[in-house]
């Protein structure tokens, strides 16, 4: 009987802790959720008429905000771009990408969690030449987890500088905007055929 017991409540006590992380990691930890529009009114007549026939790229590079993380791709901001999600608010309906740019396609090469320092090697190794015929429209969110990345779980460093001081953090910094040159340079020589970058952050 003892034995029992003491099976029973280890399986309890393990239950509670797994229980206990859960609720941690997928309630508590969780950043809460806005309603409403994010912004002020688009006009609809700019999305009224087509802009262009070429063939067009849209392009995502970056990180979790452009990637989506926690949304359906629908939802995402970049998939929001390309066309409207079923339950679209109505003063948005009709006013994306697809309803302005018959020839559009869309790729999107971001990934949650990475750094400039990925970006930089995803946009070097993975992103071809396009042929000359296609315009790039580029949407890139870096540097945030440049700042965040690890939260001090490990010392600051190169692309994790969470708890560095700003001299520590000066070459970084340093090496983050010709980092950020570098894939400037890299996007606009995969597009010869002319591309537009549109470069954000959220961070403070």
């Amino acid at each position: 009987m003892k034995r029992w017991r003491h099976a029973i409540l280890t399986l309890v006590g393990i239950g509670v802790l797994a229980g206990a992380y859960f609720y941690k990691t997928y309630w508590l930890s969780k950043p809460p959720v806005g309603s409403g529009p994010a912004g002020p009114t688009v006009a609809k007549e700019a999305f009224a008429e087509t802009w262009t026939d070429r063939k067009v790229l849209l392009l995502g590079v970056g990180d979790s905000v452009t990637a989506g993380f926690g949304v359906p791709a629908t939802h995402s901001y970049f998939g929001r771009l390309v066309a409207n999600p079923d339950d679209e608010f109505p003063e948005m309906r009709g006013i994306c990408l697809s309803a302005v740019l018959p020839n559009l396609t869309s790729r999107n090469m971001s990934v949650s969690g990475s750094t400039s320092l990925d970006h930089v090697r995803y946009l070097r190794d993975s992103l071809e030449e396009q042929p000359g015929d296609v315009f790039g429209l580029v949407v890139m969110t870096s540097g945030g987890n440049d700042l965040i990345h690890d939260y001090g779980r490990t010392p600051p460093r190169e692309g994790a500088m969470f708890g560095a001081t700003i001299q520590q953090a000066q070459p970084w910094i340093a090496a983050f905007e010709k980092r950020l040159g570098e894939m400037i340079d890299l996007i606009e020589s995969r597009f010869p055929g002319g591309c537009r970058i549109f470069l954000a952050d959220i961070w403070p």
